[in-house]
């Protein structure tokens, strides 16, 4: 079975986000935020330069976040969580219908985003490991999320476990959101959507 969770990990910065709202000046919050304005400009989230800005040392800009991979996955999550929140609000349906819907709409915005382009197209390698690796944040939350969307609007057959299916739509949805950035092949988020419509009739009861 897969664990959705198994790769999130326990920083001050996760535990500020994922918990009660923090305070205004909560300092890994100040981090994120900053981080995350950077990112959205196009500018390098350089830890140095960011712990200068904020100032802290290195050591408590890492102490918060854990790593500076640990610290973009965040932000990427936040990106790609508020634009799957958006479609999902913004769609009719329900059941398997609504899930490919909302899948196929999310991908391309996701894909299509310019920061989230930017920063793939500059370093591919470091940026598929943040986002599709089993350690990102960004897989895990995606693992969670999707997980929770199945749980809501389809019964899934008894044999069939839940964790582990939306760990395989993920996995399905990476592979062809960052086609280019594995295989050299064009983007092909049409063809995600028609497999992960074909597992989850598959997995219903």
């Amino acid at each position: 079975m897969v664990s959705a969770m198994s790769a999130t990990p326990g920083t001050p910065l996760t535990r500020a986000l994922r918990g009660p709202s923090p305070a205004p000046r909560t300092a890994p919050i100040d981090a994120f935020r900053l981080a995350r304005k950077w990112f959205l400009d196009g500018r390098r989230v350089d830890m140095q330069q960011l712990a200068a800005e904020l100032g802290v040392s290195r050591a408590t800009l890492y102490r918060w976040c854990g790593s500076r991979e640990l610290l973009i996955g965040e932000v990427i999550w936040s990106i790609n969580e508020r634009l799957l929140h958006e479609t999902r609000t913004k769609a009719r349906g329900s059941g398997r219908a609504l899930i490919t819907r909302v899948l196929d709409r999310s991908l391309a915005r996701i894909r299509d985003f310019e920061a989230l382009r930017q920063f793939v197209a500059e370093d591919a390698e470091y940026a598929l490991r943040i986002i599709t690796s089993k350690q990102s944040v960004v897989q895990a939350r995606l693992i969670e999320w999707t997980a929770d969307f199945l749980r809501e609007e389809v019964g899934l057959r008894d044999d069939i476990d839940l964790a582990d299916l939306a760990y395989v739509i993920v996995r399905v949805c990476e592979s062809f959101v960052w086609s280019d950035m594995i295989t050299g092949a064009p983007p092909a988020t049409d063809k995600a959507v028609k497999i992960v419509d074909l597992l989850i009739a598959a997995a219903e009861r």
